[in-house]
């Protein structure tokens, strides 16, 4: 089944898109923001607080991440995750957090157009999922820097919708 779509420059296309992503929430999201080739790299002058990490982080200065050697990266990392890549992308997105510490990501994003594939998120509502739900006095059982997205804290997020 194939259906006519546009791409970004609005030209029309009847190539079948080759990801679907099934669910808008931060996970969709956050997929979909790495495949429209937003691309990870380690800030030039960021320290990472784990040490084994970070020697292996100066080892390849300015080679993005996603060209790197993941299982090599993740080596060590402990977390939250049984995956080692979540658990390499949580520590370079919130260093310390899972031990109480409260670090800015030592990841810088660039977009690659590039590295760009076409692709279409599917979901039953607003993007975003429950950050559509949360209120100013509302508590959520992951601490606040867990909310975020790849260069979008929900601190800022909820600062721009007044929340």
């Amino acid at each position: 089944m194939s259906s006519s779509r546009k791409d970004h420059l609005g030209a029309s296309s009847s190539e079948p898109l080759p990801v679907i992503i099934v669910g808008n929430g931060p996970s969709g999201i956050c997929l979909s923001y790495l495949l429209s080739g937003y691309t990870p790299y380690t800030k030039p002058d960021a320290i990472h607080p784990h040490p084994l990490l970070q020697r292996k982080l100066t080892e390849a200065p300015g080679v993005s991440i996603l060209d790197q050697d993941l299982d090599y990266l993740s080596e060590g990392l402990e977390g939250r995750s049984q995956s080692p890549v979540a658990l390499l992308f949580d520590a370079l997105l919130r260093p310390d957090t899972d031990f109480g510490g409260n670090m800015k990501s030592v990841l810088t994003w660039k977009h690659r157009k590039e590295h760009a594939i076409p692709h279409v998120v599917l979901g039953r509502n607003l993007p975003g999922g429950a950050w559509h739900s949360i209120e100013g006095s509302m508590v959520i059982l992951s601490q606040g820097q867990w909310m975020g997205l790849p260069d979008l804290e929900v601190k800022d997020w909820m600062q721009k919708k007044r929340r």
